[in-house]
This record gives C-alpha cells, structure tokens and sequence, in this order.
C-alpha cells in the first residue's frame, strides 16, 4: 500500500525520514489509522499539527479510528512563528 504525505511549514524541523525533502511516499503493508501512517513516517506528536486527506481535514481526535486507504494523499501542515 503507497501513502503519499507532503509536509508544509516544516522548515528544518522536518522528520529525519524526509531527508531534505517535504515529500514522501511511504509503503505500509495494510490499511492504517492516520496515527500509525505519521509514526511510521516518524511524527508522532500532533501539536500544532494539522492533516489532510486530499482535500478533507482530519481533526486530531479522529487520528485513531480513521482508516487511510491505499494511494491516499495526506498534507501535514505546522503552525510556525511569523507574519
């Protein structure tokens, strides 16, 4: 199964799995709750974080009992300091 996740707001906070990159395309062996897709891929603290399937947010209380289906693109957007 191929998930594709796209980061945004990172910077050089990005998670070491993403080398220097704000893609990735993560191969998972069966259908997954968005919380284990973000840790396989290295996340694993959603402060400040928002997720996207295509183009539907995920509210954080919902990351446990959604299922992420095969060629799903999530966006993973970090609130960052500026203006």
């Amino acid at each position: 199964m191929t998930i594709e996740i796209t980061l945004f707001g990172f910077g050089e906070d990005r998670p070491p799995r993403f080398g220097g990159e704000n893609h990735l395309q993560l191969e998972i062996d069966t259908p997954a709750t968005p919380w284990a897709v973000l840790r396989s891929a290295g996340i694993d603290d959603e402060a400040g974080l928002v997720l996207m399937n295509r183009d539907t947010v995920i509210p954080a209380r919902h990351w446990d009992e959604t299922i992420i289906q095969d060629q799903d693109r999530l966006t993973l957007l970090s609130a960052f300091e500026g203006g």
